[in-house]
C-alpha cells in the first residue's frame, strides 16, 4: 500500500512539472507568434495571441495547433483602409518551426472600421455616420448633369458585393470599399452597422496568417 502511495505521489508530481513546462512553453509560443504578427503587419501594438487546448506540447510536436485566436487593433490592409479591431478564430494551424509562418485550416474573424476612417478610406469620402440598425447616412456633393454641384444624402444598408463593401441604393451616391491586405484566403461574409462603426464578418479556408506563409 506505501508503494502505491509513493507512486501516485510520483505521478502526481511529473504531472504537475509537465504542466508547468506545458504553460510555460504555450506563453512563450504566443509571445513570439505576437511578435511576428505585430512586425509583418507593421502593428503599433502587440496584438493578442491565444493558443488554445492542452497539453500544447503534444499539439508542438506534430506542429498543428487546435485552434488560435488572435486579436489585433489598428491594422491597417490595401489602400490605407484602418481597421479599429480585428479578431480571428482560426483552427487546424500549420505554423513553422520558428513561428514565422502559419496556415489554418479553416479561419473567421470579425474588424470593426470606425466611422471616421471609413469615410477618409471611401472614394470621394462622402461622410458616413450610423443611422440605426443596420443602416448608415451616406452624405456627399457631387456634380451631376445640367443641375450642376448638389449635396446628397440618405440613408442605405450596406452590403457585400463582390468582395466589396458597397453602400449603393442612393441616386448619384455607390461607393465601395474593398477589403484587400487582410490575412490570404480571408473573404467578406456580411457587414452589420453598429454605432461605433462598420462591423464586418470574414471567413476562409487554408488562411495564412502571417506574410511569410
Amino acid at each position: 500500500m506505501r508503494g502505491l502511495r509513493r507512486l501516485l505521489i510520483l505521478l502526481l508530481v511529473l504531472f504537475a512539472l509537465f504542466a508547468v513546462a506545458d504553460r510555460v512553453a504555450v506563453h512563450f509560443a504566443q509571445d513570439q507568434a505576437a511578435k511576428q504578427l505585430q512586425s509583418q503587419r507593421h502593428l503599433a501594438a502587440k496584438p493578442s495571441v491565444s493558443i488554445e487546448g492542452f497539453p500544447f506540447l503534444t499539439q508542438l510536436i506534430g506542429s498543428k495547433l487546435d485552434e488560435v485566436r488572435v486579436r489585433a487593433d489598428g491594422m491597417t490592409v490595401d489602400h490605407g483602409v484602418r481597421l479599429k479591431s480585428f479578431s480571428a478564430d482560426l483552427k487546424g494551424v500549420k505554423v513553422s518551426s520558428d513561428y514565422s509562418s502559419a496556415v489554418a485550416d479553416s479561419a473567421t474573424g470579425t474588424a470593426l472600421i470606425s466611422y471616421a476612417d471609413l469615410t477618409a478610406a471611401l472614394p470621394d469620402h462622402p461622410a458616413v455616420s450610423y443611422a440605426g440598425p443596420g443602416k448608415v447616412k451616406v452624405s456627399v456633393s457631387v456634380d451631376l448633369p445640367i443641375v450642376g454641384k448638389q449635396d446628397l444624402s440618405g440613408t442605405v444598408s450596406p452590403t457585400v458585393r463582390d468582395g466589396s463593401i458597397s453602400f449603393a441604393g442612393l441616386d448619384g451616391i455607390a461607393p465601395t470599399l474593398g477589403l484587400s491586405g487582410l490575412p490570404k484566403n480571408l473573404t467578406l461574409e456580411s457587414v452589420s452597422p453598429q454605432p461605433d462603426g462598420v462591423a464586418v464578418t470574414v471567413a476562409g479556408t487554408q488562411v495564412a496568417l502571417t506574410a511569410n506563409s
